[in-house]
């Protein structure tokens, strides 16, 4: 896998020198794949309990960092429409690159919404397996791409608490609605090819690592090249980690958007995407 990896990289670096668009997103493929390499609890439950007590040790620390610096995230609209597509058409370098980018107002507000967003859709789901009624969006949410005026207000340590007691109790009801799922409806696929709501709890997981790290564990700033290295860095330790894993039931890998992988179809993935990006510059 690592030897994969290193000449896919290599081609990427001589093909794409300088290719500021090609490199943001390549850069943000190797960092998806280093976090589902991550391995999680195959339970759901477990698995969003767990990555909520990680994140909650980065976002105790918000109040420390800049409230109006805004971080660059290394995920890109593009990719996320490459990876949740149920048809995806190959990710080629578009004219421009759509940025997630952070500040820790925005962080906060990004992980509390997505919990209430998705303890809604477990409700919405068990009225549409039940009574066949299909949902209605309730998304009020402001994604990732955009930042709010609020988002660049102070933050200070009394304010930081009050959010994450909001947090903390959403987190809490999410589990709790979560727990008393049975498998079938856990596992239930909806008609319009839906998420099954193990997917989507798989998902809410890894989102909230997503966003609550944003800054601490941030790419450095400099030129694009020196993103993706760091980025190729990254996931090379996470090929590691897994390799003296060997077999265990009780740990997945989950991506991004709850889908489960093996280490293989990770790699795989990296690969595919890198040599779709190198079609439009090579």
């Amino acid at each position: 896998m690592s030897r994969s990896l290193d000449e896919s990289k290599e081609l990427m670096l001589r093909t794409a020198a300088g290719g500021e668009i090609v490199l943001a997103h390549a850069t943000a493929i190797r960092m998806v794949a280093a976090w589902t390499l991550a391995p999680a609890p195959r339970d759901p439950i477990a698995h969003y309990a767990a990555a909520h007590g990680k994140a909650r040790q980065h976002l105790v620390r918000l109040a420390t960092h800049d409230p109006a610096a805004e971080v660059r995230s290394v995920m890109t609209g593009e990719l996320f429409v490459r990876m949740t597509d149920a048809v995806p058409a190959p990710l080629t370098a578009p004219a421009g690159v759509q940025r997630y980018t952070y500040t820790p107002r925005k962080i906060l507000r990004r992980v509390l919404d997505h919990a209430l967003d998705h303890l809604n859709q477990i409700d919405q789901w068990l009225t549409w397996r039940r009574d066949g009624i299909v949902p209605t969006p309730t998304d009020g949410w402001v994604p990732s791409t955009e930042t709010l005026p609020d988002d660049r207000l102070p933050l200070a340590e009394r304010d930081l608490g009050a959010w994450l007691w909001r947090i903390d109790q959403a987190a809490q009801l999410l589990r709790q609605r979560a727990s008393a799922l049975t498998p079938d409806e856990l596992d239930w696929a909806p008609p319009d090819g839906g998420w099954p709501l193990r997917r989507v709890l798989h998902h809410v997981a890894r989102s909230e690592l997503l966003y609550s790290t944003a800054i601490d564990d941030a790419l450095p700033s400099a030129d694009p090249e020196t993103r993706y290295l760091e980025a190729c860095r990254r996931l090379g330790e996470a090929v590691r980690g897994t390799s003296g894993r060997g077999q265990d039931p009780s740990v997945v890998y989950a991506g991004l958007y709850g889908v489960l992988r093996t280490p293989d179809q990770v790699i795989g993935d990296v690969m595919t995407i890198e040599d779709e990006l190198l079609v439009g510059v090579s």
